[in-house]
């Protein structure tokens, strides 16, 4: 009986195995689709392998819908963390998104779309055939709830006709609560996390759409508070597939508040205990932006635009300063494109905290940064503003908006132009981060990457391209690509055909395809030089791949003249170079423009780089000298040696300071201080310049005062204007160190 019962039981044993076995085989290989629960465990794990086999597709080298999840977005997008969401519209159609929370010019929500068992990415470029045609936003900021109310009359029309549904983005925090057509019909949707489902309209209709959100996110997207409310930095407006789109909006805040929106102002008033603001921004765009809070206001009129500048906390000389900064700047840009406001300003946020933010007609800049000479932000009206940038393909844009930056800088009319030119040149180094993945392959979905190919390679390559072609030709590229693509989103490639198409001889594809469409950078070779009496020969090579790149090489003579020669070269090879004296010196890539691997011994001395290191001796009698410049530095009263020193102050009361003005040519006489013919006023003003001592020693020394600190780039000598901005100077070119060389 004991054996029969225990045969009984390793009977029920097996089979009970052999049923687990099947059930284990079976979920092998019919698992059924995802269930939300176990997609969101993964996002939250970052799991980002096991989230790729669900792909009905799977992603080429790269290109991994889900990588975003593990790098984080270009400006921190992810950093709390992602949640799987259902999405079941009121179509056919299920989707899955994968949530966080956003902040603008960065990567959107994954959406994916289930197709029997596996995931279908669904990118935010697809627009569903839909075309958005122009907002009108009502916004209410309510500041003691924190919340935004908001009231979107969206014109739009189904291009293709077809019927269905499609997707509109905001930021999750943004819940729709109702949304009518224009017959004041429900058009039925669904939502989860900032996506949104929703109807197609028969043709062009427009859409009345409710909604709202808690905005308490400083330092990162939107906030509210009791101080100040600002949607900048946040998808607060629905979105497809990031199209450029103008739209009007009414504004409404506390009545001793100011609103600031993009575009021009139309009216203001004062109802009760609201301010209400409408402003109209014609100019299509895909990145908004809208401020409000308890602003003091400075503006003025300079050559017929209106610039103005909104703090809580500057004074009116810092206002007054930052908006005559912006007059020529606008008006250098406007010959790429008819600048398409009445004005420009700049809004001095407490909360945001990203640096600064372009708006195209302001600039939102965080606490501290102002008054300065920025020329980056205001590029962006036409490189992002009049040209768009989805920051879904690369962050082109920025690299527009940082040799923008470095073209006014060399090309304003403001000081000696020739002078201007070396001293802004934009240093040529790279960045390992650019041997990973091409410019052409940069968009936000890479994350950090993106930013750092689109700030600097990109910004680089563009400079490189200007010597090849000279300013004239690049700038009339510029302005061709605006006038052709102006309210469109566009790239690089469009860029590429513009160019290309106006400089048929120079065959610029190659250059294309290295600098954009492949990735890394040259680390250049040069060897076998040969320095003759009337020519100068060189084998020209890189260690690793291969660039075409714009040469320029400079001869130096025992007269001390200087001749420099430029070469377009395409190829590996050998150079050679007339010249009808034999150089004392030659120095390849001499102002360090070619984007490549630069050693540390390329760069000449110049006064930013002594500034961080040498110890500020101060004059007792001139304390506003150079108020902040420098490192902390003790009273000047008996030192007699001036090497390794930042000596700051007046010869009159500084006698050491005497002899070294004399030695770089400053000519001090009471508050006037002449250089090479220029004359500026002390009070009103600033001069600096490194002087060498003999021996491989040298100081620097500075006089004068400013409102805004001094812009003096490379030079090693500079002359700046009240508001510190580059008069005259000297900049030397490379003579020392790496890829130079003597007979």
């Amino acid at each position: 009986m004991e054996r029969v019962r225990r045969l009984r039981w390793w009977m029920v044993f097996l089979a009970i195995l052999t049923c687990m076995f099947a059930a284990v085989l079976f979920m092998a290989f019919h698992q059924g689709p995802p269930s939300i629960s176990s997609l969101d465990q993964l996002a939250q794990a970052k799991n980002v392998a096991e989230l790729t086999k669900l792909l009905d597709v799977q992603p080429r080298k790269g290109h991994n819908p889900f990588s975003i999840i593990q790098t984080g977005g270009a400006y921190g997008v992810g950093r709390n963390g992602w949640h799987a969401l259902p999405l079941k519209g009121p179509g056919p159609e299920e989707y899955v998104v994968i949530s966080t929370a956003l902040t603008s010019e960065d990567t959107g929500e994954l959406v994916f779309q289930r197709v029997g068992e596996k995931l279908r990415f669904v990118p935010e470029a697809n627009d569903f055939g839909i075309k958005l045609i122009r907002h009108d936003f009502d916004l209410i900021f309510d500041v003691p709830t924190k919340r935004a109310k908001l009231v979107d009359k969206l014109r739009l029309s189904n291009s293709q006709g077809l019927a269905g549904t499609f997707l509109f983005r905001m930021c999750p925090q943004y819940i729709v609560s109702s949304i009518t057509n224009s017959k004041n019909q429900p058009v039925a949707f669904q939502e989860a996390g900032g996506v949104v489902s929703t109807i197609k309209p028969d043709r062009e209709d427009t859409y009345t759409i409710k909604y709202g959100a808690l905005v308490n996110q400083p330092d990162y997207s939107g906030s509210i508070s009791e101080t100040e409310a600002t949607l900048s930095n946040d998808y607060w407006y629905p979105m497809v597939a990031r199209q450029p789109v103008p739209y009007d909006i009414t504004i409404r805040c506390p009545a001793k508040w100011v609103a600031v929106g993009q575009g021009d102002l139309i009216e203001e008033s004062v109802k009760g205990t609201e301010k209400i603001s409408r402003y109209k921004m014609d100019m299509p765009c895909v990145f908004y932006s809208v401020s409000a809070g308890p602003f003091k206001k400075f503006s003025q009129k300079i050559n017929g635009r209106t610039y103005s500048c909104w703090s809580a906390v500057m004074t009116e000389d810092q206002m007054k300063a930052q908006t005559e900064f912006y007059a020529p700047i606008i008006e250098f840009y406007n010959r790429f494109y008819p600048f398409p406001f009445k004005g420009y300003g700049a809004i001095d946020s407490a909360v945001y905290g990203g640096g600064a933010l372009e708006a195209y007609s302001f600039t939102t800049w965080g606490h501290g940064a102002l008054p300065g000479e920025d020329a980056h932000e205001p590029a962006h009206s036409w490189w992002g503003g009049v040209v768009n940038n989805t920051y879904l393909s690369s962050f082109w844009n920025e690299s527009f908006a940082v040799f923008a930056d470095g073209m006014f800088h060399r090309g304003a009319a403001i000081g000696r132009a020739e002078e201007r030119k070396l001293a802004f040149i934009n240093d040529g180094n790279g960045n390992p981060a650019y041997s990973i993945i091409p410019i052409a392959e940069s968009g936000a979905e890479v994350g950090g990457l993106g930013s750092a190919l689109g700030y600097g390679k990109g910004a680089q390559v563009l400079q490189m391209l200007e010597v090849l072609l000279g300013t004239e030709r690049i700038t009339a590229a510029m302005q061709a690509w605006a006038k052709k693509f102006h309210g469109k989103a566009s790239d690089w490639a469009d860029f590429e055909k513009v160019v290309s198409d106006l400089n048929p001889n120079l065959k610029l594809k190659s250059f294309f395809d290295d600098w954009i469409r492949k990735p890394g950078y040259a680390d250049l070779k040069v060897t076998d030089v040969q320095i003759q009496s009337n020519q100068v020969m060189m084998n020209v090579g890189f260690n690793g791949p291969t660039f075409r790149i714009p040469l320029e090489v400079m001869l130096q003579f025992a007269d001390g003249k200087r001749r420099f020669a430029m070469i377009d070269l395409k190829k590996p090879g050998k150079v050679t170079i007339q010249c009808g004296a034999r150089p004392v010196l030659v120095s390849v890539d001499p102002w360090r423009r070619v984007l490549r691997k630069i050693a540390p011994d390329e760069s000449p001395v110049s006064i930013s780089r002594l500034m961080r290191t040498m110890p500020r001796i101060n004059d007792a009698k001139h304390p506003d000298y150079l108020a902040g410049q420098g490192r902390q530095g003790k009273d000047g009263v008996g030192t007699t040696d001036p090497a390794g020193k930042f000596i700051v102050g007046h010869p009159s009361t500084m006698p050491l300071l005497a002899k070294l003005c004399e030695k770089v040519g400053f000519k001090v006489s009471g508050n006037k201080l002449t250089y090479d013919g220029t004359t500026i006023d002390l009070n009103h003003g600033a001069a600096l310049a490194v002087v060498d001592l003999g021996g491989g020693k040298r100081c620097l020394i500075g006089l004068g005062k400013t409102r805004v600190s001094p812009g003096t780039a490379r030079a090693r000598l500079a002359l700046t204007d009240d508001l510190g901005r580059f008069l005259r100077g000297v900049t030397e070119p490379k003579t020392a160190g790496n890829l130079v060389f003597r007979p």
